[in-house]
C-alpha cells in the first residue's frame, strides 16, 4: 500500500461523508491510473446493489473504462435513501482482493488445491452426487445459505434434487424474533414508524452498530421533533450514546422487565383498552399471569430500580400509540438466550397493550411485493417434498414451529457426524467460523463424503471443501430481481454486473443452470435469468430493462395508518398464542431463566456476551484491508470489562486478558469501562478469522464462537450464543 493514491484514513473519512473515491492498493494506484489510457475514457454509471450485509442498498457505482471509480447510493431506495456506509465503501475494493480465487476448485490434500475447468468440476461433482444419492438416498444432501438475493433458485435446486434439507444462518441470528412475532400478530418483523413516533425503547438493539441507515435517518428527525428514546442494554452501545437515556440491565434479564412493565400497564390501567377489546384475544390470561411480576420482583432479576421500571411503563403510556418496544434483531431477541422466545413474545404483547399497531409513530406491516413466476406449462415445477427437514424442524414433534428452509445450522455437524447428512452445498455462508464450537464443526464437515462451496475467497468454509465452485464477485455479475425492503412502500431493484469478471468465475444463476445438467436435474433449470426476471416483473408491468436502467422502482402502495389486521390462526392480536396453547407449550408469556448464570463467588467467572461494529458484517470484511484498518486505527478488538471486576483481577486497560472455558481459549486486550455490566465482558463479532488463506484477517482478533457450546434450545432449537460462562484472568507476562 506504499504507493496507493489515496490513504486509508482519507478513505475512512471519505466513507464517513459519503464520497470516497476507489484507489486501492497497487492494483489501483492513482499515479499509474492517471496516466492509462483508460483514466480518459469515458465515464459510465451503472446502478447495482451492494453486498456488504443483509440490507442491500441500492447504489451507483461508476467506472472509466474497465476499472471501478466510485459508488454512490440511489436517493429513491428506501432502505439507504442514497446513502453508503463504510462497508459499501471498503467492499468495492474486494473486486481487486489478493485472495480472490481465480477459477474452479480441486481439494487435492489438506488445504491443498489444483485449477481444474468447470466441466471437470461439474462432471466429478454429478458423478459423486449420484453415486451417493443412489447409496444412501437424497435426503443425505443439504443446501446452507444467507437466504436472500438467489435463494429461490437454490431451494429450487435442492427441491429437483429431492432434499428439504435447506438450511440459512436463522438459527445462529433471528430465529427467536421471527417466530415470536409470528406467534403474535401472525408476522414475523413488523416494522417501525421511527420518524414520526413519540417515545420508543430499544432492548439491546443497535443500529448504529447493525447498521440501518434509513432507520437511523427516520430515528433522527424523530428526534429533532422532541422524540425520546431509551437503549436498555448490558453494554453503553453506539445507539445509547445518541440516545435521551441509557439503563444498563443484568444480561439474560430482559424478560423480566417486560413482563413488569406489562404488569404496571395492566394493574395501573395504563394500556389502550380500545385496541384490547377489539383487536386482541387473551387479555385476561395475560393480566392474570403478570400479577406476580411486579417492578420490584424485576428489580432483583434486572439490577434496575424499581422507579426506573415503573417511569418506562409510564413514558410509554403516556406517549402511546406513538411508541414502541423495537422488535429487536440481534441482542437479547435474537437466538442468544434460552428465554429469547418468551422474550420476544413478552416485547409483542406489550406493544400490543399499547395499541401502536398501524398506528402513525407506532408499528405496521410494510407493504408486500410478490414478485412474478415461471410459468409451470414452459418451465416445469420441482416435485412437492416433506415438510420436515433431517434436523426436526418443521412438522415434527422436536422443533414443529421451526420452518423447513431454516433449519438449525449448528445440528449439520453432528448429522454428518451421525451418518444422517452424506454431501453438501454452502453458498454466501461459513459455518466453519459463523458457527459454535468450531472444533466440533470441522469434525462434522470433514466427515462429508462431498462439500461443494460457492466462495470467492478461501474461507474457513472453502478451505475444506472438495470442489470450489466460484461466484463472480457482486460487482461481476447479474442476479434475480431483488425486493427491495423499502419499509413504508413497495420496491423493486436488481444487482447487475458493473464490470467484467477479472477472473475465470461465474454468477450463481449460471452456476446452478450449469450443474443442474450435470446432476440429471437439467429439465428443472431449462431457463435463463433475463427469463426468470421477466417472470418475476411480469406482474407490475416493468419492462426489465427499466429496471436495469434505474437500479430501483418504486410501485407505490404506501402504507397508511389504519385499523390493524393479523394474520393469526384468530385473526386477532394473540396475547394467549393459540399455536403454543395448541402445542401444549406456554401460551403466555411467563419468566424462564437463563440457561446458565455466572458463580458470584468466583471473581474470574462471567458471562461473555458480544456484538456488531457498523464497519464489518461478522467476520466476512475483516479481510478487506481498508476496513480492518477502521478497526486498527480505533483499537476494536478489545474485550469490555468493568472496572471493579478489572481491579480485582489486576487487570488495567490495555492488558492482555486469557479468556477461557471447556470450550476454547483466548487471548484478547482488555478495554476497561464502566460502560459494560460488572456480570459479563464484551466481544465485538467481527474477528477470528482462522483460514491462513485470508492473509490480512488471518489471526486478529478473537471470536464468541470459540466459546460457545453446541446448544440447542429446547423449542426452536437455536444456538443461544450468549448463554456462554467464561473465566478471564490476566494474561502473564
Amino acid at each position: 500500500m506504499d504507493n496507493s493514491g489515496i490513504t486509508r484514513r482519507k478513505f475512512i473519512i471519505g466513507s464517513a461523508i459519503g464520497g470516497a473515491s476507489l484507489v486501492a492498493s497497487n492494483y489501483l494506484n492513482l499515479e499509474s491510473w492517471a496516466t492509462t489510457e483508460e483514466s480518459t475514457q469515458d465515464l459510465k454509471v451503472t446502478p447495482t446493489l451492494c453486498d456488504g450485509c443483509g440490507n442491500w442498498c441500492a447504489i451507483k457505482v461508476y467506472t472509466r473504462g474497465k476499472r471501478i471509480w466510485k459508488a454512490e447510493g440511489i436517493p429513491i431506495a428506501g432502505n439507504n435513501l442514497g446513502r453508503i456506509c463504510a462497508k459499501g465503501h471498503g467492499l468495492l475494493h474486494e473486486v481487486y482482493n489478493k485472495d480472490r480465487i481465480k477459477s474452479p476448485l480441486k481439494r487435492t490434500g489438506p488445504n491443498k488445491f489444483e485449477p481444474i475447468s468447470w466441466e471437470q468440476a461439474y462432471r466429478e461433482i454429478g458423478q459423486r452426487v449420484q453415486e451417493i444419492k443412489k447409496e444412501h438416498g437424497p435426503e443425505s444432501f443439504f443446501w446452507l445459505q444467507f437466504p436472500e438475493g438467489n435463494a429461490g433458485l437454490c431451494s429450487r435446486f435442492m427441491n429437483a434434487l429431492g432434499s428439504p434439507n435447506v438450511f440459512s444462518h436463522a438459527t445462529t441470528c433471528f430465529l427467536p424474533r421471527n417466530i415470536g412475532w409470528w406467534l403474535t400478530i401472525g408476522s414475523a418483523k413488523p416494522e417501525h414508524d421511527l420518524e414520526h413516533t413519540r417515545f420508543a425503547i430499544f432492548l439491546g438493539r443497535n443500529i448504529a452498530a447493525g447498521l440501518r441507515l434509513r432507520a437511523l435517518s427516520d430515528l433522527s428527525k424523530a428526534k429533532d421533533r422532541g422524540a425520546r428514546f431509551v437503549v436498555v442494554d448490558p453494554r453503553f452501545s453506539e445507539l445509547a450514546s445518541f440516545a435521551h437515556q441509557y439503563v444498563q440491565i443484568r444480561p439474560g434479564t430482559d424478560l423480566a422487565l417486560m413482563l413488569a412493565i406489562a404488569n404496571t400497564l395492566i394493574a395501573e390501567k395504563l394500556y389502550q383498552k380500545d385496541f384490547v377489546d377489539k383487536y386482541s384475544q387473551g387479555f385476561d390470561e395475560l393480566a392474570q399471569k403478570v400479577k406476580g411480576y411486579t417492578t420490584e420482583w424485576a428489580e432483583q432479576k434486572t439490577g434496575i430500580p424499581r422507579g426506573v421500571i415503573g417511569k418506562l411503563a409510564h413514558d410509554l403510556a403516556e406517549s402511546a400509540p406513538q411508541a414502541f418496544i423495537h422488535r429487536g434483531y440481534h441482542g437479547a431477541l435474537g437466538t442468544q438466550y434460552k428465554n429469547s422466545l418468551q422474550l420476544v413474545r413478552a416485547v409483542a404483547c406489550v406493544n400490543g397493550l399499547l395499541g401502536n399497531f398501524n398506528q402513525r409513530g407506532g408499528m405496521f406491516f410494510h407493504p408486500e411485493v410478490k414478485l412474478g413466476r415461471l410459468d409451470p406449462q414452459k418451465f416445469p415445477k420441482t416435485p412437492e417434498l416433506g415438510d420436515s427437514m433431517v434436523d426436526g424442524s418443521g412438522a415434527s414433534d422436536r422443533y414443529p414451529i421451526t420452518p423447513v428452509g431454516l433449519g438449525l445450522s449448528q445440528a449439520i455437524p453432528e448429522l454428518a457426524l451421525e451418518g444422517k447428512l452424506k454431501a453438501g452445498f454452502v453458498y454466501h455462508n461459513n459455518p466453519l467460523r459463523t458457527c459454535p464450537n468450531p472444533a466440533r464443526v470441522i469434525e462434522g464437515y470433514r466427515k462429508l463424503d462431498l462439500l461443494v462451496s460457492f466462495d470467492y475467497i478461501l474461507s474457513e468454509t472453502a478451505s475444506l471443501a472438495h470442489y470450489i465452485l466460484p461466484e463472480s464477485y457482486y460487482l461481476e455479475r447479474d442476479d434475480v430481481v431483488h425486493t427491495n425492503h423499502c419499509f413504508n412502500s413497495k420496491q423493486v431493484a436488481i444487482r447487475q454486473a458493473v464490470i467484467e469478471p477479472l477472473y475465470d468465475t461465474k454468477p450463481m444463476v449460471v452456476i446452478l443452470i450449469e450443474l443442474a445438467k450435470s446432476l440429471g436435474i437439467g429439465n428443472y433449470f431449462n431457463f435463463t435469468l433475463e427469463e426468470y426476471n421477466q417472470a418475476a416483473l411480469a406482474p407490475f408491468g416493468i419492462t426489465l430493462e427499466r429496471l436495469k436502467q434505474e437500479g430501483v422502482i418504486d410501485l407505490g402502495g404506501k402504507w397508511e395508518p389504519g385499523p390493524p389486521q393479523f394474520k393469526t390462526p384468530s385473526g386477532k392480536f394473540e396475547f394467549v398464542s393459540s399455536t403454543l396453547q395448541d402445542l401444549n407449550l406456554p401460551a403466555v408469556p411467563e419468566w424462564e431463566e437463563p440457561l446458565v448464570v455466572p458463580d458470584q463467588s468466583d471473581i474470574h467467572s462471567f458471562r461473555l456476551i458480544h456484538g456488531k461494529q457498523a464497519h464489518h458484517t461478522h467476520a466476512k470484511t475483516i479481510n478487506q484491508e481498508y476496513l480492518k484498518e477502521i478497526s486498527l486505527l480505533n483499537d476494536m478488538t478489545r474485550v469490555w470489562i468493568h472496572p471493579e471486576r478489572a481491579k480485582a483481577l489486576g487487570i488495567k486497560d490495555g492488558d492482555c486478558m486469557t479468556i477461557s472455558n471447556s470450550v476454547g481459549k483466548g487471548r484478547a486486550r482488555a478495554l476497561v469501562t464502566d460502560g459494560i455490566h460488572r456480570d459479563c465482558v464484551f466481544l465485538p463479532s467481527s474477528y477470528g478469522v482462522y483460514s491462513r488463506n485470508l492473509r490480512t484477517a488471518f489471526g486478529f482478533g478473537i471470536s464468541y464462537n470459540d466459546f460457545l457450546p453446541t446448544y440447542f434450545d429446547p423449542v426452536l432449537g437455536h444456538c443461544m450464543s450468549n448463554e456462554i460462562i467464561v473465566r478471564v484472568e490476566k494474561t502473564p507476562a
